[in-house]
Formats: structure tokens, C-alpha cells, sequence
């Protein structure tokens, strides 16, 4: 198997969690467990005495999304309804873990490949998703870099070139180890009709990396929205993939009533973008062995374009 851009440089271990806070933040001390419950690209994550949640950078690369996510933390209002991280902790670097580490209260919950969602439930949580992005979306470009927030530039996934070159490396690897059977003509139209698109220059405050695994549900309610690492400055349409990816299209008019207009080409661009994040993640599912992760992401492609599986 090949190295994967969400590959770990470093093994981050309960035991080093462990002596990583007993070291800085004595007053947590006793420290009765250290669970580890999740990893995504960039960050292992423990729960800690069964009410805060630690996430420790786990290569080089995270650190600079985990500082832009603490400014960005300090500084977000809040939203009704949806939780997100309230930074609790801030750790620093040590000669035994290179890399600075965060800690906050748990947001209690399940992400939303995990949490057994019924189509009724899905549909009825878009109006919540659809108040937080209307909220997130009216925060403009320069109200963000007030903050701190500073643009991704060429990797930005508003980059429809950028997104289409890593689409179509993930797409080689997926038919490599024959995950699936994607149908070669399909996905070129959707590359042509991607390439034609003509983004307006409106960019706002976006989460940059909305997909099911971020999305929190309690119950079967949406009440948080976590892993706020690569924020950005950029169209709209980057946060709008998950509207097509995670819910179906014949609940998408009830998003537009309650977040208002979006311009044609930014929702275009936004379904294209949900084939992107969908593939990413059946890769990435299946480098970790997640077969919820896996059947979620094969149901996202198949709500936007059955045609490009083949059976």
C-alpha cells in the first residue's frame, strides 16, 4: 500500500496522551482514562475522564490547520442549535511529541456516518444545516480576516482545477485496489461540465471541510459541527457539497428556503464537489478498515450520479 496524504509521521499513543497532559495541565490530574476514539487526516482524538475531548496532530502537516483552527475557535459566534468546539486547552510541543495539541468539552453525539440516520431524520435535520450556514456564510471577506482567518489560495477547493487533479488521483487508486468499478465516460462528463464552470467572486467564511464525519448528531437531531481546521476564505459552494452528498435532492429546495439564493454555478460546482469529498472518503474509509465511513460514501455517489458505479 501506497503513503496517503492522511498517513500518521507520528504514533500518538494513550500512554504519550497521558504524559502529554499530566506534564502541562496538572489540575486535570487524577487522570482516571484516556480513550482513543477516532482519527481523521490529520489528528488522533481521546476522550479524557469521559468529558473532554483531546485531538493531537499525528503529522507535520496539521499543525498549521490546528493554529488557524484555535484563532478561528476563539473567535466564531455562536450558533443556535449547533454546538461547536470550545477550546478548553492548548498544549505546546515537548521533547517526547513535537506538535502543539488542543483540548475542549465534548460535544456529545455521533458523527453522521455513524449515527444510524433514518431518510426522515436526514430530511428533517437540513433545516438546522441550512440556519448554521446561512449564519457562517453571511460572515464576509473581510469581516474573516478580521479574525484571523487567512485564504487557502491555490489549495483552496474553490480551485476547481486543484479539486479535479486530486479527484482524479484518488479515482485511479480507488480502481488500482479495485474498491469499485467506476465507469470511465460518466466521470469524464462530470470532469468536462466541472471544468466549464465559472465561479463568481463572492467568497465568505466557509468550514472547508463539511462531510458527514463532521456533522454531529445527538439522537437524531444535528447539534454540532466540529474539526474546523481548514477554514477558509472562498466561494460558498465549498460547505454546499455536503447538501448533496449527505441529504437527497428532493430535500435540497427545503435548504434554499430557510438559506436563501445560491448563484447557479456555485450549486453546480457544490454537487461536483460532493463526488469529490464522496470519493475521497471511500478511499480513505477503506485505508481505515471503516465500513460505515465506506457505505456512506458509496450512498453519497449514488444520490448524485448512480450511473458512475458500476455493478
Amino acid at each position: 500500500m501506497g503513503t496517503e496524504e492522511w498517513h500518521a509521521d507520528i504514533q500518538v499513543t494513550e500512554t504519550l496522551v497521558k504524559n502529554c497532559l499530566r506534564e502541562q495541565f496538572p489540575k486535570l490530574t487524577p487522570i482516571k482514562e484516556v480513550k482513543y476514539i477516532d482519527e481523521g487526516w490529520d489528528n488522533k482524538v481521546f476522550l479524557v475522564n469521559n468529558k473532554l475531548i483531546f485531538r493531537f496532530p499525528q503529522r507535520k502537516a496539521a499543525v498549521a490547520l490546528m493554529e488557524q483552527e484555535n484563532i478561528i475557535l476563539k473567535n466564531l459566534p455562536t450558533f443556535p442549535g449547533v454546538a461547536i468546539p470550545i477550546l478548553k486547552y492548548i498544549g505546546r510541543p515537548t521533547p517526547f511529541y513535537p506538535y502543539p495539541f488542543q483540548g475542549y468539552t465534548i460535544i456529545p453525539g455521533l458523527s453522521g456516518h455513524q449515527a444510524n440516520l433514518a431518510l426522515d431524520d436526514r430530511i428533517s435535520s437540513i433545516t438546522t444545516l441550512a440556519l448554521f450556514l446561512k449564519q457562517l456564510h453571511s460572515i464576509n471577506d473581510l469581516q474573516a480576516r478580521t479574525i484571523g482567518i487567512k485564504p487557502q489560495g491555490l489549495g483552496s477547493r474553490s480551485n476547481i482545477e486543484h479539486v479535479i487533479t486530486i479527484l482524479e488521483e484518488r479515482i485511479a487508486k480507488i480502481r488500482v485496489r479495485s474498491i469499485c468499478n467506476v465507469h470511465r465516460g460518466y466521470l469524464e462528463q462530470e470532469i468536462i461540465t466541472a471544468k466549464k464552470l465559472a465561479l463568481s467572486h463572492d467568497p465568505c467564511l466557509v468550514h472547508g471541510d463539511l462531510d458527514c464525519r463532521h456533522l454531529i448528531f445527538s439522537g437524531k437531531n444535528l447539534t454540532g459541527v466540529i474539526d474546523w481546521g481548514d477554514t477558509d476564505i472562498a466561494n460558498r459552494a465549498v460547505d454546499l457539497g455536503v447538501i448533496w452528498s449527505f441529504y437527497p435532492s428532493d430535500c435540497h429546495s427545503k435548504f434554499f428556503e430557510i438559506y436563501g439564493e445560491v448563484k447557479p454555478e456555485a450549486w453546480k460546482y457544490a454537487r461536483f464537489l460532493g463526488l469529490y469529498s464522496a470519493f475521497s472518503l471511500m478511499l480513505y474509509g477503506v485505508d481505515l478498515n471503516d465500513a460505515m465511513l465506506v457505505t456512506e460514501a458509496t450512498n453519497s455517489i449514488m444520490r448524485i450520479n448512480p450511473s458512475l458505479i458500476i455493478s
